[in-house]
């Protein structure tokens, strides 16, 4: 049992060693894509460099509070506090659906080269939010088994 203890705690360790090290190279991509927005004036070099700085913050932050959910205080999430919110989710979730059919019907009807990639770019982003929103439905089966 002991054993047990002890690997959990090592692997946690290690996890938390990884989020920190992975937030220097987050730091490091955000310097990096400043750095190349500073030096062009091309928008679409300047629009790919902003998009992956953001997302390096969002990174970045999403580890911080992994981080302190192992350091500070764990998850917690009451059946209270997702149903207050549950009805706000569930519209949101039907507007992302919607932006996801926009996408993908403005993906398919561009010939344009550099278009069509950003289309895509926005289409897995969309997708990307979607599933977030079915994590949340995901907690909610946990947290109501009967739903």
């Amino acid at each position: 049992m002991a054993t047990k203890i002890t690997k959990a705690a090592e692997d946690v360790e290690e996890l938390k060693t990884t989020l920190r090290r992975w937030q220097q190279i987050e730091d490091q991509s955000v310097a990096q894509t400043s750095a190349i927005m500073a030096r062009t004036h091309n928008p679409l070099i300047q629009l790919v460099m902003e998009i992956i700085r953001q997302d390096s913050t969002m990174h970045k932050r999403v580890q911080q509070v992994i981080l302190d959910s192992l350091d500070k205080q764990a998850f917690s999430l009451t059946p209270e506090e997702l149903g207050d919110v549950w009805d706000l989710i569930e519209k949101h979730a039907a507007a992302e659906k919607e932006t996801i059919e926009l996408a993908e019907k403005a993906r398919k009807n561009c010939r344009l080269f550099v278009q069509r990639h950003l289309l895509t770019y926005l289409t897995e982003d969309e997708l990307k939010h979607d599933r977030l929103l079915n994590q949340l439905e995901d907690f909610k089966r946990k947290l109501y088994p009967y739903v």
